[in-house]
């Protein structure tokens, strides 16, 4: 509609133009067609009201167009109904008004309007896209454009005004670029995101920088498109006909497509991505385009091969059958999840620095290493980096200052490597070594599994001799009839003869004169509810046909003492002619072992309590603090603010073990950082009163955002407000009562805020939950008063609640 009548003006100007130009056309002077010319000329009047009629109707019936005439020096004549809509005035307003008030001031300073009429007569129209202003002040986008009104004299009268509203538009306009913007430079950031779009009909796929790349193509031409069968080929061999036969089942249904696999680069490199995308049809519901996006998952994979590996690795290390065969398993699988040609290991003679090869693995491809090499033909740099345990070159090409030792690592086919050196008395033991033919960045991750691999496989080669030397040793103490603290048994199961040492009696709580046996001082001195498994476990050990080794953990009772303990047994059996004869072994009491096992587990116990609290409030303060934040910086701001009160507390607490905090100490660490330069500004005194580790928390904060509100907006903005924080006790009712005030004097005038923030609400809510009390917040003119009032109790409980801040 608005376009239509944009058209019947404009129809309607041009035709009262060619009316006027016609009637100028006719020559008075000529005799002979006077009287027709007058006729005509009443016609062309008459048929020039008729226009100048519709011309107003036009004006008057155009809701979405304001048009506005004005004289030659700017000043409003005409003024419609959309006008008025637009912006404001009514036609009464701006009749005689300059044409000017409808610009913003800046344009008006600049000359605008001036030079909007000053084209129009140039060009015969001026464009106006730009900023206008409505009578209540508010401003609006306008597209439009001002003409030259001619008179009957074909001289210009005035100018001709048409504005349309457009601030919406432009609005979408500017969201949608933004939008846009933010997406492109969502995907420049990114370097795991490419995208593509599919014209299927046309057969052709165009793909960002990124999404070309993994499949090996060239960028430029993949932003101007390629056939999805070049794409099809960059897939690994292993997964292309999955994929292919994926994509085709997408474009048959018109459905969703979601697949993992692998693509390989231009570098031969390997890349794991997800690619999500999603189907449009025609109106016949045939696929016509598929755009998608793909995720690099190469890392993520890269991860969970290598987590999978360390399991691998501890199973072949158990299957292993020494210390030789568990390092070259774990070389090989060194080799196999990294991708590299060879992975091995040297000794390293201190006097020339040369390594002689002791074990490798190779992929096959690569010349196996054998033999000594003097490390020093590879740069003074490389054996300073060796030094330091660790040496990782990306590219030997850049590594290597000069051509020989370019070359030394050419003679080995070496591009790129990872060297991890066993350092004993300043000097390199042994060199593990994983070399790649071709450059390639070392992450972070890979070599944290370098190392958890060799600590797995040194840890497994000690254990296992650790292993047999105490199979050794464990079977001579068996034997002993003395150790340091421990006891000694021998049961003679022919004639069933039990003999304990003193050590042993004493972990049974017998006296040394008592005489002993298997069912009465053994099994009945036993914890009843081990006494069954123990039982079972000394009957299996006593079978000819068992290992006869007897190793087990069990309680007992003392028999005279009534202590209970904790007893760790060793035992051996000896089997003659088929029959096991003697059970000889030793028993150590544990108590204390366990009792330190328990604590540790309590401790951890604890401080797990402790750091799950401690997350639980700063995560409620980060919420809290960055919800009302005015902007990031100054949540950021406050959030730290609070963060440092908090650990002010935490600080006096941990010297306490967390039980609890002297109130005087938590309010002076919690104003510290508050002091000026008058130390009298900020005065505290109060009577000796130790807190609950909650109550202290709370206190901590409370205090933060008082004295951070004072800072701002009381008595410590200016140079003379001052402080004072008192705590008293009183004994009502028979109970502790503590009253504790905030007071600031000498600050400016204090006036109750409309809307209580964050700040408010922890001091109000949290010190009154954790204090079990009241908090009140007096905003007197004279000056914040902050007052705390709650019985105190010797037993509080240390309540875990952080939904109270």
């Amino acid at each position: 509609m608005a376009f239509a009548d944009e058209d019947r003006l404009t129809a309607a100007l041009a035709e009262n133009e060619r009316l006027r130009r016609s009637m100028a056309e006719r020559h008075p002077g000529e005799d002979q067609e006077l009287a027709s010319a007058r006729e005509e000329i009443a016609s062309l009047k008459r048929t020039l009201h008729s226009t100048e009629a519709r011309y107003r109707l036009i004006v008057e019936s155009a809701v979405d167009h304001a048009i506005i005439v004005s004289d030659l020096d700017g000043r409003v004549s005409t003024w419609n109904d959309a006008a008025e809509k637009v912006l404001g005035w009514t036609a009464a307003d701006m009749i005689g008004q300059p044409i000017a008030r409808i610009f913003t001031p800046e344009d008006i300073e600049a000359g605008i309007p001036e030079e909007e009429m000053r084209l129009s007569l140039e060009r015969g129209k001026a464009h106006d896209n730009r900023w206008h202003q409505r009578a209540d002040g508010t401003r609006f986008f306008a597209n439009g454009e001002m003409m030259p009104l001619l008179g009957d004299d074909d001289e210009p009268a005035g100018f001709l005004k048409i504005l349309r509203d457009k601030t919406r538009e432009v609005a979408e306009r500017d969201e949608l670029e933004a939008s846009r913007e933010r997406l492109r430079l969502a995907l420049e950031a990114s370097d795991l995101v490419g995208t593509w779009d599919w014209d299927i009909v046309g057969d052709v796929v165009y793909a960002d920088s990124r999404f070309t790349r993994m499949y090996g193509l060239d960028p430029e031409q993949g932003e101007k498109g390629l056939p999805i069968a070049d794409f099809i080929a960059g897939i690994h061999p292993d997964d292309r006909e999955r994929v292919s036969a994926a994509v085709a089942a997408v474009v048959e249904t018109c459905g969703c497509l979601a697949e993992e696999y692998r693509t390989v680069d231009q570098n031969g490199d390997v890349h794991w991505i997800f690619a999500r995308g999603r189907c449009f049809s025609n109106s016949e519901g045939r696929a016509v385009r598929l755009p998608g996006a793909i995720v690099d998952r190469t890392i993520e994979r890269a991860r969970e091969i290598r987590q999978a590996t360390l399991l691998r690795l501890s199973d072949e290390l158990a299957r292993s059958e020494g210390a030789g065969s568990a390092t070259h398993k774990a070389l090989q699988i060194l080799g196999e999840t990294l991708g590299v040609c060879r992975v091995g290991y040297a000794m390293v003679d201190a006097q020339d620095m040369s390594a002689r090869i002791l074990g490798e693995w190779n992929d096959g491809r690569s010349t196996p290493l054998s033999g000594r090499y003097p490390l020093a033909r590879y740069g003074q740099q490389f054996l300073d980096e060796l030094h330091t345990g660790i040496v990782v070159i990306a590219d030997t090409a850049d590594y290597s200052p000069t051509q020989e030792q370019a070359a030394a690592w050419a003679g080995i086919q070496v591009r790129s490597l990872v060297n991890i050196a066993v350092i004993e008395n300043n000097a390199v033991k042994v060199l593990l070594y994983l070399h790649s033919s071709k450059p390639r960045p070392w992450a972070d991750e890979e070599i944290a599994f370098i190392r958890e691999v060799l600590n797995r496989t040194w840890a497994f080669s000690q254990r296992r001799r650790a292993e047999q030397t105490l199979i050794e040793t464990e079977t001579r103490l068996r034997l002993a009839q003395e150790a340091a603290q421990i006891g000694t048994f021998d049961f003679d199961t022919r004639s069933g003869t039990l003999i304990w040492d003193n050590r042993c009696r004493a972990i049974f709580g017998i006296s040394p004169d008592i005489p002993v046996t298997y069912e009465t001082s053994f099994l009945e001195g036993l914890h009843p509810d081990d006494r069954d498994h123990v039982d079972a476990s000394v009957a299996k050990v006593l079978e000819p046909d068992s290992d006869g080794i007897f190793d087990i953990v069990y309680r007992t009772i003392g028999h005279e003492d009534g202590v209970t303990r904790h007893v760790k047994a060793n035992g051996q059996t000896i089997v003659e002619n088929g029959a096991t004869t003697r059970f000889v072994g030793a028993v150590r009491d544990v108590t204390d072992e366990k009792q330190a096992e328990e604590r540790q587990l309590l401790l951890t116990r604890e401080l797990q309590h402790r750091v799950k609290n401690t997350l639980a409030m700063v995560n409620a303060l980060a919420n809290q603090t960055l919800r009302r934040a005015a902007n990031v910086q100054d949540g950021l701001a406050a959030f730290s603010a609070r963060l440092i009160a908090l650990g002010h507390a935490h600080d006096i607490l941990t010297q306490t073990s967390w039980t609890s905090a002297p109130i005087a100490a938590i309010v002076a660490n919690s104003l510290k950082t508050h002091y000026t330069d008058d130390s009298s500004r900020i005065l505290a005194s109060g009577p000796d009163l130790r807190l609950t580790a909650r109550q202290s928390l709370a206190l901590a904060l409370g205090l933060h955002e008082l004295a951070t509100n004072a800072i701002k907006y009381g008595a410590l903005s200016n140079d003379v407000g001052r402080v004072t924080v008192v705590w008293e006790l009183a004994h009502l009712s028979g109970q502790q009562h503590l009253t504790f005030t905030w007071r600031e004097t000498g600050g400016p005038p204090v006036e109750k805020p409309s809307v209580r923030g964050f700040g408010s609400r922890l001091i109000e809510q949290a010190m009154a939950a954790e204090f079990g009390g009241q908090v009140t917040i007096n905003y007197a003119p004279e000056g914040l008063v902050c007052t705390i009032s709650a019985d105190i109790s010797n037993d509080m409980a240390d309540g875990d609640h952080p939904q109270a801040i």
